[in-house]
């Protein structure tokens, strides 16, 4: 009976192990501004997480985040702030919002405002590399009951900003329309003004929170097909008659798994950290910058809580700051099991990520490698305030449930 036992564990081990090896793609350069971008505001204590955020390796800050630009003005005191919290994190690419909602025209969002806040920002010494017109303009309608937000409105409102800013700064480049998942509203701003955009933006937000893990998790595929989208859009003559000879560059300037702001779940979990770390990898792979939404203390949004704790989302991206160089193309025998790769020099790291709710086995099949250490990040560890766990390299490397792993190979003398 035990050694049935024995070989039941055995055969179980087996059936559930994992091979990661060379996969067929060629290297291409890892901009680190699509791996390590994130929401600012004003609201977020940076000076009190500094340890914590500069471990980060930020690249890409936008600023002021989300709903905040379409309620706030542009001032000189906001924009300081901004400047102290862009030095203290090491002077990052910005992208800074321009205001166009107001209630009853109460608020800053003229062309002449835009203007200022172009003027403002070079008075404070700020490096903005784009302007990004509006904040998800498609939900004016149901969520500011404005229904006249149409993309013709929006269109019109990009060329007059554009106009007033470039007449401060020939060099400034223009962003949009930052809207809340692509759509046809995503379509129909292309096909209007593409021409007026140096980069077009969206945001993604696939579920409320509810879904089963495994349709949550499965809805990272979103961030590859909407990369997707958005070129084929852009490319084509009759969906982008304006603009579609110019160069496209793409940002996803807010994300996460979920939109629910007052709802933990798939947002401070293992499975929004983990949804989280694969969306931005993907986007990566396509391309695009990225600002994940937010850096910190913002509901149950964020890398860090209200009072400073990680998340597991902070710990995944912490990791994901080694995520440099170029990368290393490798692939799962196992669709449990996301696996994406760099090298620097003679290092490759490669990040693995076990979607399933159990302990996975894996073994890197890479000629010419010799793994030198692991550490996962898990929800137990995080919760607990500890540091990612570091694993045992000998044999196998068993992958917690629910984890991002990052194991690291050095070439073989």
């Amino acid at each position: 009976m035990k050694a049935r036992s024995v070989l039941t564990l055995l055969l179980a081990a087996q059936a559930g192990a994992v091979t990661v090896t060379p996969g067929p793609d060629a290297p291409r350069p890892i901009r680190p501004d699509t791996v390590s971008g994130f929401n600012l505001g004003n609201w977020m204590p940076v000076v009190e997480a500094l340890p914590q955020l500069r471990a980060l390796d930020t690249a890409l800050l936008r600023w002021p985040g989300g709903n905040v630009g379409d309620e706030n003005d542009l001032t000189p005191a906001g924009l300081q702030t901004l400047k102290t919290n862009w030095t203290l994190l090491g002077e990052p690419a910005l992208i800074v919002q321009t205001r166009v909602f107001t209630r009853a025209g109460v608020g800053k969002a003229s062309p002449a405002d835009a203007a200022q806040a172009v003027r403002d920002a070079r008075d404070k010494g700020l490096r903005v590399a784009y302007w990004e017109i509006g904040n998800e303009p498609n939900l004016y309608a149901t969520n500011r009951s404005d229904p006249s937000w149409t993309p013709e409105k929006y269109c019109a409102t990009v060329r007059a900003q554009r106009a007033a800013i470039l007449a401060v700064d020939p060099a400034a480049r223009i962003a949009g329309p930052a809207v809340s998942n692509p759509g046809e509203y995503l379509n129909e701003v292309i096909r209007r003004c593409g021409d007026a955009l140096d980069l077009v933006t969206w945001h993604l937000y696939p579920t409320d929170g509810s879904a089963a893990p495994a349709a949550a998790l499965a809805s990272a595929e979103q961030a590859t097909t909407s990369a997707e989208q958005v070129r084929a859009l852009w490319a084509d003559p009759a969906t982008n008659p304006l603009g579609h000879l110019k160069p496209l560059n793409m940002a996803v300037t807010e994300y996460g798994l979920s939109w629910r702001t007052n709802k933990g779940r798939h947002l401070s979990d293992a499975v929004g950290g983990l949804w989280a770390a694969e969306a931005t990898l993907r986007f990566s792979a396509a391309g695009a910058s990225t600002a994940y939404f937010a850096l910190m203390g913002t509901g149950n949004h964020g890398l860090l809580d209200e009072a400073g704790f990680p998340r597991f989302a902070y710990g995944t991206f912490h990791e994901l700051a080694h995520y440099r160089g170029q990368t290393f193309s490798v692939q799962s025998d196992d669709p449990r099991v996301w696996v994406h790769a760099a090298q620097q020099g003679a290092v490759v790291t490669l990040f693995a990520l076990n979607t399933a709710d159990s302990t996975l086995p894996l073994t890197a099949t890479l000629p010419g490698l010799s793994l030198i250490g692991a550490k996962a990040v898990t929800d137990e560890d995080v919760n607990a305030d500890r540091p990612p766990r570091a694993l045992n390299i000998r044999g196998p490397v068993a992958l917690p449930p629910l984890s991002l792993t990052r194991l690291v190979f050095k070439a073989q003398p």
